[in-house]
């Protein structure tokens, strides 16, 4: 990530402001041949840094210590930059040169640089060189865990999410941080060190010119303007970024760092309105009192609710939970001004960084993060609103590819839509920090049916599929010479639940259930029904139907539940109204010809009554008790079995209850 005129620190193990956090590096020993670079880089200016240290690594002699120290600083400004091949390199030295025995951090740092090029299987392995080396056992299996994770994720994709570069507005330098500047969503601002920037020094952080605030505009066929600076009211020699403007679209607050040759001053929030094409002059917000001694602590990247009530920002000033933190001030209507600024507190914020903040219109929180737990880099994440305030569920990582082992981060959804854009340095950029598109296309869901004859296999043709849905609406249609319906597949609906009819003359009407509910995937419900012909007077089995021992009693139990089965049997019934059946079961050869006779008649009946009481016209249902007159398996092929085991299986299959089609032509009442 462009590092946003807020330079970051170097994700040491204190979550300290940067002036404490480089502190303890200094603490190692320096010499004159490094003073100016370790002072670059006490100011954050890594590019800078970076071409110090290796001009004075090259006049080092023999000192191993301090040669480890300047390859792991020199390896840290190119982290911090996101040159990683180039950070790779010189962590790889410092280790080599034994720096890291001391100073785990090198290997943990080491895997944050494999790690924010996808290489998690070399990431692990230097976190668990950190931990072994004395670092920070938790954290070094917090970021183990990320990259299984983010692994994971690759590998799945289960993500509805589209991201795409937005290339006819990224230049080859660096573009981040798009805000919507309308209504309608077509008219962006966003920040940038291009070649028209107004700032055409060189910011020693990042070796480009200083940023500017660009707008740009896209119409309905995706078309982009040139994107052009806001003008000298707006931009100035210094950095310019990270914006967001009212409901009203007129007001904005965008984040102003001044620097001169020597120094980078802290960032503060500035606004201006708009007046048609033309912006005001831009007025600092007072968040801090810098008269009062508060000189050091930056404040930037706004973000304002819906209702304009609340100004959402990142500070390091003092009060927070560790590094940059989310705070926020509210409007007063009475006095006509902004209050005090009040931390976010832990829910929102962790011991590491918090960036760019966005809430959505429908006042859910979005914002990036360095914590541990995400794929690699700045993470982007997202904490629900409950409704009250500046009150947030606790937040959560967003899924790949919104989030991936690069840079992501300052996401802002469009007004009104399902889409907007995110902030990268993911291997699609140019070459820095670049746009993206995201969307989330909307869910499709489709019923495509085939109809069959059980037992021959072959398409029916005629028969008539009916689809109701939940809400009471219904299609209908005929099935075609491959079975299928004629239209060949319908559309449905999401967050619903549909039952289908199939039937067709001479064959047993049969039926389904379906549900959209809850599906994150759009989905092809492609389903195949098989009718059996009509026969009367044939068995037709159906789902196993067991009684308790000895007795007319149905078994239920977690094992086996007989009154489902015998749901199959009301099914059928409503779905056939004409149909009478006859209701038989059978016993094994076990016991008495009376006894078995009287047995089943009596479980026959149990059935008959179930089906009664589930609503079937008692007309249409004759309990018949076969006793042990129709086994399917005789005594002696049971006998011929050769364990006991076999044995009582095939008396199981004579211990049966069917139904035999007696007539089609009932007639309700």
């Amino acid at each position: 990530m462009m590092n946003l005129h807020f330079a970051r620190p170097a994700s040491l193990s204190t979550a300290l402001a940067l002036v404490f956090a480089l502190a303890t590096l200094q603490g190692f020993a320096q010499n004159d041949i490094t003073a100016d670079a370790d002072a670059a880089f006490n100011r954050g200016g890594y590019f800078e840094a970076a071409k110090d240290y290796q001009a004075a690594y090259a006049k080092l002699k023999g000192d191993l210590e301090e040669k480890g120290r300047v390859c792991f600083l020199i390896g840290e400004c190119y982290r911090l930059s996101r040159a990683l091949p180039a950070a790779e390199e010189w962590y790889k030295r410092a280790v080599d040169l034994k720096w890291a025995a001391d100073n785990p951090e090198v290997f943990k740092n080491y895997g944050l640089v494999f790690m924010g090029q996808g290489d998690f299987d070399d990431a692990v392995e230097q976190f668990e060189k950190y931990k072994s080396a004395g670092g920070d056992a938790e954290l070094a299996d917090t970021y183990i865990m990320s990259c299984n994770g983010a692994a994971e994720s690759l590998i799945m994709g289960d993500s509805r999410f589209v991201v795409e570069p937005l290339v006819m507005v990224n230049s080859p330098s660096f573009d981040f941080a798009m805000a919507f500047a309308d209504k309608r969503g077509e008219e962006v601002i966003f920040a940038s060190s291009r070649s028209s920037a107004t700032g055409s020094g060189e910011d020693p952080i990042t070796g480009e010119s200083y940023m500017d605030l660009f707008m740009a505009e896209v119409d309905r066929k995706g078309k982009w303007s040139i994107p052009e600076p806001l003008g000298n009211t707006v931009n100035s020699p210094s950095n310019e970024g990270g914006v967001t403007m009212d409901s009203k679209y007129k007001t904005l607050y965008f984040t102003r760092c001044l620097v001169d040759k020597d120094n980078n001053f802290p960032c503060d929030i500035y606004t201006t309105v708009r007046a048609g094409n033309r912006w005001g002059a831009a007025e600092e917000l007072p968040i801090l009192d810098r008269e009062a001694g508060d000189d050091s602590s930056q404040v930037g990247q706004p973000a304002l609710t819906p209702d304009d009530q609340f100004l959402i920002f990142v500070s390091d000033m003092q009060g927070g939970q560790g590094g940059r933190d989310l705070w926020y001030i509210q409007w007063n209507d009475a006095s006509m001004e902004w209050g005090a600024a009040t931390n976010m507190g832990p829910g929102i914020n962790s011991a590491s960084d918090e960036f760019f903040p966005h809430i959505r219109s429908n006042g859910d929180l979005y914002f990036a993060s360095d914590r541990p737990g995400g794929m690699g880099g700045l993470d982007i994440m997202t904490a629900t609103w409950k409704g009250d305030g500046m009150n947030f569920e606790t937040p959560s990582f967003m899924e790949y590819p919104i989030n991936t082992a690069s840079d992501d981060f300052a996401l802002v959804y469009h007004p009104k839509e399902e889409k907007g854009y995110l902030s990268s340095d993911r291997p699609e950029s140019k070459g820095k920090d670049d746009i993206f598109a995201f969307s989330m296309p909307p869910l499709e869901f489709a019923y495509v049916p085939y109809v069959y004859d059980y037992d021959t296999g072959m398409p029916i043709v005629g028969a008539t599929v009916t689809v109701t849905g939940n809400d009471g609406e219904s299609v209908t249609a005929t099935t075609d010479d491959e079975g299928g319906a004629e239209d060949g597949r319908w559309t449905i609906g999401a967050e619903s639940t549909y039952g289908v009819d199939i039937s067709m003359e001479g064959y047993i009407s049969a039926g389904d259930q379906f549900s959209t509910v809850g599906l994150s995937k759009s989905t092809n419900f492609v389903k195949e029904y098989l009718l059996k012909e009509v026969v009367t007077n044939e068995d037709y089995a159906m789902p196993l139907v067991q009684y308790v021992f000895d007795q007319a009693e149905l078994v239920v139990n977690a094992e086996t539940n007989s009154k489902d089965s015998l749901d199959y049997l009301v099914d059928l019934l409503e779905r056939n109204p004409t149909f009478v059946i006859s209701l038989e079961a059978h016993t094994d050869t076990r016991g008495g010809d009376g006894y078995n006779e009287e047995l089943s008649q009596r479980r026959a009946e149990t059935c008959v009554n179930y089906l009664v009481d589930r609503g079937i016209d008692r007309q249409r249902l004759q309990p018949l008790g076969r006793g042990e007159s129709m086994p399917l398996i005789s005594d002696a092929e049971i006998a011929a079995l050769a364990t006991e085991q076999e044995q009582e299986a095939a008396h199981q299959m004579n211990r049966r209850t069917v139904f035999r089609i007696t007539s089609f032509d009932f007639v309700p009442e």
